[in-house]
């Protein structure tokens, strides 16, 4: 097929974000990307973009950042063709705001988990952010889908849940990108079915993906600090045995995750004690490692 040369034909969402880093290794959506050997890391991930596009039956847009911190906006095909950009992409229209309704994807289930001070972290009302509804329903289309996990969670099917929701955050990825409020919102319901079967590593690794994405989106802040500190949470049941949940533990892979844990933390400006804490229990695993 040739490039494209209707652009404003392209719907401007989603945009997918690919960095490349100076060690040669390629992120989409901050994932890091799988390379085959002796292939290059640009051409991996546009290969990855280009079977989000096939998915979606057309191109997508994309910003590529390069190690020196120029951004090239792409608009990529399912064929694999680029076709670069003189210009940015058109930011996308805000969402209307909308009133939270039943409809909405269960993001703040209360779970009142001990802090590392040992106070509960409750989530509280969240304040609207400037133009966009963080609360808004799902699109209609998604219901059945949104559905099928609220049913699940409702029976206690915790595995249930996680694998519905799962195909949900797909689905919302393939047709709005993997920064958008909605799918960032069903990672964050992820993270918290994760987080009530005890499964600390997942739980972890979907808390820190969710804080990353709301803060760089600026959505409301109370709600990005509550995953970041249950990121932490999780983290430490990963570092030390505990009574409540014996065998959870696994001190290798705390150690494994601690400077992710720690750009996070510092990211999204946690409250220095949580730092200083995950700072800390880094330090003792460290030595105890050596």
């Amino acid at each position: 097929m040739p490039v494209v040369t209707d652009h404003d034909a392209v719907p401007l969402t989603p945009i997918y974000t690919i960095v490349i880093r100076e060690s040669g290794e390629a992120s989409v959506d901050g994932h890091p990307v799988d390379t085959l050997p002796g292939q290059d890391a640009r051409d991996a991930a546009l290969a990855h973009i280009q079977e989000k596009a096939a998915r979606l039956d057309r191109p997508v847009r994309v910003n590529a950042k390069e190690p020196d911190g120029s951004t090239w906006p792409l608009i990529v095909d399912w064929d694999g063709e680029v076709t670069p950009l003189e210009h940015p992409h058109p930011a996308p229209p805000a969402l209307p705001a909308a009133r939270r309704t039943l409809e909405q994807p269960p993001a703040s289930v209360p779970v009142h988990l001990p802090s590392p001070t040992g106070e509960p972290v409750i989530p509280g009302p969240l304040p609207a952010a400037p133009g966009v509804d963080w609360m808004a329903p799902l699109p209609p289309e998604y219901r059945e889908m949104l559905d099928t996990v609220r049913t699940a969670d409702i029976a206690g099917n915790f595995p249930a849940a996680e694998v519905a929701a799962k195909d949900l955050e797909d689905a919302l990825d393939d047709a709005y990108g993997a920064s958008h409020l909605y799918t960032v919102n069903v990672v964050a319901v992820r993270a918290n079915l994760a987080l009530r079967r005890q499964a600390w590593a997942n739980s972890l690794e979907l808390h820190m993906h969710a804080a990353w994405l709301r803060h760089d989106q600026q959505a409301p802040r109370d709600e990005t600090l509550r995953l970041a500190r249950n990121a932490h949470f999780c983290w430490k049941h990963l570092v030390a045995p505990c009574p409540k949940h014996p065998g959870t533990d696994n001190p290798a892979q705390a150690q494994q995750r601690v400077h992710d844990l720690l750009h996070v933390l510092r990211h999204v400006d946690v409250e220095p004690i949580i730092l200083a804490t995950t700072e800390e229990w880094a330090a003792k695993l460290l030595a105890a490692a050596s």
